[in-house]
């Protein structure tokens, strides 16, 4: 059996919290010059960030192999359209401009830079089913070849005009430092940006949004739980995984540096460290997680190869070069294949999960004919089944049992009597006392149910409880109301069948049969606490009685 707890996406991760609404602007607002104005203010305000900070963290040799003007045009581009293009554009020549740069060489890398990015737009706004928020594999997969071909073509459209004569050399360098850039780190800016200026962003339509999905798991058996039972967790806060992340990638960063001082050329190998809270990342918020981990993590691997390359007072060689490039593709391609792998984990148990919830509603129905068809035979057990049913579940609900054992002793006490149907008819509803021989019959019913719900798949977990209703608790085998079929008593007992034994004949006694009148409700609750301890578990009657002080006897 199940429990599902539905949950609700974070816009960032693709899952764990409610995204902005969807339609945060009408279409209208968003289509008009207003919005056009504004989406080229951010362009230009990506554009200046991204000039800044190239201009900032450049100067170290480590982070020169970045491309960060591509970076920026691709970001802008995704998010913003060609208001955003635009405005990067203007971002990039005021830059360079204000720098001293110009001529055919700023004109011509613009225009290059530009054609990049329009490639990534136009992944997004003409290919079917694809998302900026990286919903799934699909999204991210346009992404990359877009953002991978516009690396290609902008380091050809540049050094074809003006490096001609080191042309496959300088596109190899160029190519490869954009590439691994936009690929690392452009997913987790255009889903951050996706979130943060969604009322303002290019609208694009039929666009395929991070949607409400349910987490899974099975259950680890331990505690008495059932190990193949799917449950579901509470998703994690952004800002509590944001933090957590944060703390791992730092802590490991610092871990990387101290160790990198202990053992000597051991500061490549460190970075193996970050696989940890990439599989922590991707665990938690699947594909984003992985996603936006790995870009944490090459951030962060960066940093600590400028620290090692400050203290050597040397810049790293051509290899160390292709190592951090090796490195930062390493966690990528970590983040996804584990995002990907808790993605489709996820699938699995969903439709596991909803597998059940069908079969559980299948074997309910199978549980009510099987009751009809009981009470169909026995007149006095019409309602009987009913309520025997929901006070049990309720007793044993009180003295602690799990969810399955809650869902077992449902359906044992619903289907304690499913051995009458063995019974004949004549000596179920005789009118009168029955003999020895018709009482020897009878008591065959406990058994006969047992073995009818032990053939029935999905039942048979709830024969031991039916089988044993009739036994007492002290065990004995003798006087007018004998324990049967076994002669069991105390805790070998069940108590799904100790619970049933109880609350069985309390009904039996506060209803109409052929041969006595019901009892009222005081005596037959005198009766329980007469036989406590003797007929019945203590602990079971006192549950009970409470809870008929509680709640009506219907």
């Amino acid at each position: 059996m199940i429990r599902v707890t539905t949950t609700v996406v974070n816009p960032i991760s693709g899952h764990g919290q409610e995204p902005p609404p969807r339609d945060s602007l009408p279409l209208v607002l968003k289509q008009s010059w207003t919005a056009r104005l504004v989406r080229l203010g951010w362009g230009i305000g990506v554009g200046a960030v991204a000039k800044f900070l190239g201009a900032q963290v450049l100067a170290y040799p480590v982070f020169a192999l970045l491309g960060t003007t591509s970076l920026g045009f691709v970001t802008a581009a995704a998010l913003f359209g060609w208001p955003g293009l635009t405005g990067m554009a203007i971002a990039h020549l005021a830059f360079a401009g204000w720098r001293g740069s110009s001529g055919t060489y700023l004109v011509w890398s613009t225009v290059a830079y530009v054609g990049a990015g329009a490639l990534v737009y136009a992944a997004f706004r003409w290919v079917p089913r694809v998302g900026r928020g990286m919903p799934d594999l699909r999204s991210f997969q346009w992404y990359a070849l877009a953002s991978g071909l516009g690396s290609i073509v902008t380091s050809v459209a540049i050094t074809a005009r003006f490096e001609p004569d080191t042309f496959l050399e300088t596109v190899a360098v160029w190519a490869r430092s954009t590439a691994v850039s936009v690929w690392t780190f452009g997913p987790t800016l255009v889903m951050m940006g996706w979130w943060l200026f969604r009322p303002w962003l290019a609208p694009i339509p039929g666009e395929v949004e991070p949607h409400p999905r349910r987490r899974f798991s099975l259950a680890s058996g331990e505690s008495g739980a059932d190990p193949g039972r799917v449950v579901a967790h509470p998703e994690p806060r952004l800002a509590h995984s944001f933090a957590v992340g944060v703390a791992l990638i730092v802590g490991v960063t610092l871990a990387a540096l101290l160790l990198a001082r202990v053992v000597p050329m051991a500061g490549t190998w460190l970075g193996l460290l970050y696989l940890f809270p990439l599989y922590w990342a991707a665990r938690r918020h699947r594909l984003g997680g992985g996603l936006c981990a790995a870009a944490g993590a090459g951030l962060a691997f960066l940093v600590v190869q400028s620290v090692e390359e400050a203290r050597a007072g040397s810049a790293g060689s051509q290899t160390q070069e292709v190592q951090i490039y090796a490195y930062l593709l390493v966690f990528l391609a970590v983040g996804v294949l584990l995002g990907v792998a808790r993605d489709r984990e996820t699938d699995l148990l969903e439709k596991l999960a909803e597998s059940n919830r069908r079969l559980r509603g299948d074997l309910q129905r199978v549980v009510r004919a099987l009751t009809g068809a009981v009470e169909a035979k026995d007149l006095y057990t019409e309602g009987h089944l009913h309520r025997v049913s929901a006070f049990a579940y309720e007793v044993g609900r009180r003295l602690g049992l799990g969810e399955r054992d809650l869902e077992l002793l449902q359906i044992a006490s619903a289907l304690h009597d499913i051995g009458k149907i063995g019974i004949p008819e004549h000596i179920l509803n005789k009118p009168g006392h029955l003999d020895p021989e018709e009482r020897t019959v009878i008591e065959r019913h406990p058994e006969i149910g047992s073995r009818i719900l032990e053939n029935v798949d999905g039942l048979e977990s709830a024969a031991p409880p039916g089988r044993h209703h009739q036994e007492r608790f002290d065990g004995r085998v003798d006087g007018e109301f004998p324990g049967y079929p076994e002669g069991l008593c105390g805790e070998e007992i069940p108590l799904g069948a100790r619970i049933i034994a109880v609350v069985d004949a309390f009904d039996a006694m506060t209803t109409d049969r052929a041969y006595r009148r019901a009892l009222p409700i005081k005596a037959a609750v005198a009766e329980l606490r007469q036989e406590r301890g003797r007929q019945f578990d203590p602990a079971v009657v006192d549950v009970f009685i409470r809870l008929l002080a509680e709640r009506p006897w219907t």
